[in-house]
């Protein structure tokens, strides 16, 4: 028997959900700040309308560069005769639970009604039938400290949670208030920390650790620290650049940057302090008194709570410099064992870095939209740290042969044709018969940790992944150059550099091409009852969204109102379960649609949707289909068939797969009574995510 299907949604249902925000305008004069929303941006309402959000982060830069602007979007409903709009600005700490501190020069400030104009660089006046606005902030002028207190210091966390509120006016008389609030960091700062260790705790103790081996020093570059210590910052310094270009720039490399900002200074507060702590007995203090005082103030309470310097103890323990000695090869000024000494204490110090990466992420809060993205553009970087920095970061290989240095750095462990025919010393080629060479060993150990912490984030609801892993293979720049080099001109360019492995420099941003967006609407059966002009004004202002490998548009559970269309690739729609693995329910090519559950129920996203490997997709939002949805009546019955047909499908699939399961399940215990299978026999899952 066929499962009942579920009620279509009326007519007049969808009419009044979808326009009911159109009806609550009529009335009192009423002020509300448009939302951020992932992935949006507000400079996306100059050229789509309906598809824009205020900003949620804004960063100081230093000499104030004529496009860091930050937007506040606003709307302004009912009438408007004498109105007229002011804004508050005041700092409310890194959390956002201090005392408000107010922000010179903007106490009740009138704020002139604009618009963007053609483009995001140019605002008009606002005119009568206009009802969005913005309000423009420019951080180093308007954010810029006044005073002795340093809002964006050590004392404050580098950090300030922003908060903005607006007053709608009616003949000077307050009417309507609005809130949001921006995070708010001086980009100078980031890494200052990290500086400070290297310059205050590992260049001095490779001076001592020289003075006891009676041997002139090697300089910081050979001490074991020193390699995780340079590509870390190297990696922050990559991410810092993705911030700025998605903050300051408005890319959409990042769906969420702020949560990355949160998380980059959280982890580089929780690693230095539990250093500075770990070895304060023996390196001194590197906090300066007013510092000291700050980090023992209730400020400091969490991060100090969080703090692990038993961990860090273990890693200073493996610090020590392998000095020359008899029978065993030179690299420098060290023997070539000084490369298995940076190699363990790196191993050792991703693990705890990593450590405090997880409470990096609970301090940060939950990322429930792109955590995932995040975290896998985050390893590229560190792959691209990793590949840059190497020769700086083991200067030791500059003294060997060129076969062994290939060895060292690409070798894969197992493998038997070690040196082959060109000549490795016999020590350096015994020594990397088991090791993986130092670009694998240490992607992968980025790796492995990475979904580690994803895991771990997961299971406490601070992070959604789908799949089986947060971050696999195929997201990887070092597995695709070794296995797959198509790949990776693909996978630079998706996160905004040049195609090849060894550039790593920002490349212009290149916007998806729309130009079969037209042909490709008219191909679309829901579509086919549209005029040609309805067509070609759905086409100008859908917004083409680029995806890479795994990446989602569409994550379960959340909220969403756009519609999508697939232009180019292959999207997979992935079901999460509490009770069992993610299950891939189907495939969707070039011209299928989705979204329309979301769109006719108002009902939260009720599965996953992401690329295969590479995809590009449009995305049609409210005020795209509102007009056609009010035209045309038959396209509400079209999405519905469409949702109840896709409803049915996935109900029949997994009415399929708990039956095989329940099969296997039956299997199992009878080969467990008879032939005593042992209990951990795996079950071949049908069709699970990977």
């Amino acid at each position: 028997m066929n499962p009942a299907r579920p009620p279509r949604p009326r007519y007049s249902e969808v009419v009044k959900r979808v326009f009911g925000a159109q009806r609550a305008g009529r009335g009192p004069p009423r002020i509300g700040i448009v939302p951020f929303v992932p992935g949006w941006r507000p400079t996306d309402e100059a050229t789509r309308p309906g598809l824009g959000s205020s900003d949620q982060a804004a960063l100081l830069l230093g000499p104030a560069p004529a496009r860091n602007r930050a937007f506040v979007l606003f709307s302004v409903t009912g009438d408007r005769d004498g109105a007229a709009v002011d804004a508050t600005l005041s700092f409310r700490g890194a959390r956002g639970d201090g005392a408000p501190v107010p922000v010179h020069g903007w106490d009740r400030r009138p704020v002139p009604l604009r618009c963007f104009g053609e483009s995001p660089d140019q605002l008009r006046s606002a005119q009568v039938d206009d009802a969005q606005f913005v309000l423009t902030l420019e951080p180093e002028t308007d954010l810029e400290p006044v005073g002795d207190e340093d809002p964006f210091g050590f004392a404050n966390l580098m950090l300030q949670r922003l908060d903005v509120q607006l007053r709608l006016l009616s003949d000077g008389v307050p009417v309507s208030v609005a809130h949001t609030t921006l995070d708010v960091c001086d980009v100078r700062r980031l890494g200052s920390l990290y500086e400070r260790v290297m310059d205050g705790i590992v260049a001095p103790d490779a001076d001592r650790q020289a003075a006891a081996a009676d041997s002139d020093s090697p300089g910081s570059a050979y001490h074991p620290w020193f390699p995780v210590l340079l590509i870390g910052s190297d990696k922050a310094r990559l991410y810092t650049r993705a911030l700025v270009a998605d903050i300051v720039d408005k890319q959409r490399y990042l769906a969420d940057p702020s949560w990355l900002l949160r998380v980059g200074l959280y982890l580089e507060l929780l690693t230095c302090l539990g250093i500075i702590e770990a070895t304060r007995a023996e390196a001194g203090d590197l906090l300066t008194p007013a510092e000291r005082v700050a980090f023992e103030s209730d400020r400091y309470a969490p991060i100090r709570s969080r703090l692990n310097p038993d961990g860090w103890r273990e890693v200073w323990a493996l610090r020590q410099i392998a000095f020359p000695r008899r029978g065993i090869p030179r690299a420098g000024p060290v023997s070539v064992l000084n490369l298995l000494n940076k190699k363990r204490a790196t191993v050792r110090f991703l693990h705890v870095h990593h450590e405090d990466l997880k409470q990096a992420v609970a301090l940060a809060g939950p990322n429930r939209h792109d955590a995932q993205e995040t975290w896998q553009r985050v390893f590229r970087d560190a792959e691209r740290a990793v590949l840059r920095q190497t020769p700086d970061a083991f200067p030791e290989l500059g003294y060997l042969p060129a076969a062994a240095r290939e060895l060292i750095l690409w070798h894969r462990r197992g493998r038997l044709d070690i040196g082959g025919a060109v000549r490795v010393p016999r020590a350096i080629s015994a020594l990397m018969a088991d090791q993986d060479g130092l670009f694998p060993a240490a992607c992968n150990q980025y790796r492995a940790s990475m979904n580690a912490v994803a895991a771990w984030a997961k299971e406490r609801s601070l992070m959604n992944p789908a799949g089986r892993e947060c971050v696999p293979r195929r997201v990887s720049l070092l597995e695709a150059h070794m296995n797959e080099p198509d790949r990776v001109a693909s996978l630079q360019r998706r996160d905004g550099y040049g195609g090849r492995l060894d550039v790593s420099e920002p490349a212009d941003a290149i916007e998806p091409p729309v130009a079969d967006a037209e042909e490709l609407l008219m191909r679309v059966p829901i579509f086919a009852l549209l005029t040609r002009d309805e067509l070609r004004l759905m086409a100008h202002a859908a917004r083409p969204l680029a995806l890479g490998p795994t990446e989602r548009c569409v994550v379960q559970d959340n909220d969403g109102t756009s519609l999508f269309v697939v232009a180019d690739g292959d999207v997979e729609v992935v079901l999460g379960r509490d009770d069992g693995p993610d299950l891939r329910i189907g495939t969707m090519g070039r011209g299928d649609v989705f979204g329309e559950m979301s769109l006719l129920t108002g009902a939260p996203r009720t599965a996953t949707v992401r690329a295969i490997d590479h995809a590009l997709v449009y995305e049609v939002g409210p005020r795209q289909y509102e007009p056609l949805l009010r035209a045309h009546r038959e396209w509400v019955d079209q999405l519905a068939e469409i949702m109840e047909k896709r409803l049915h499908d996935r109900s029949e699939r997994l009415r399929a797969y708990d039956a095989r399961v329940e099969r296997e399940e039956i299997g199992r215990r009878v080969m467990r009574r008879f032939f005593r299978e042992p209990e951990g026999a795996r079950v071949a899952a049908a069709d699970p995510a990977d």
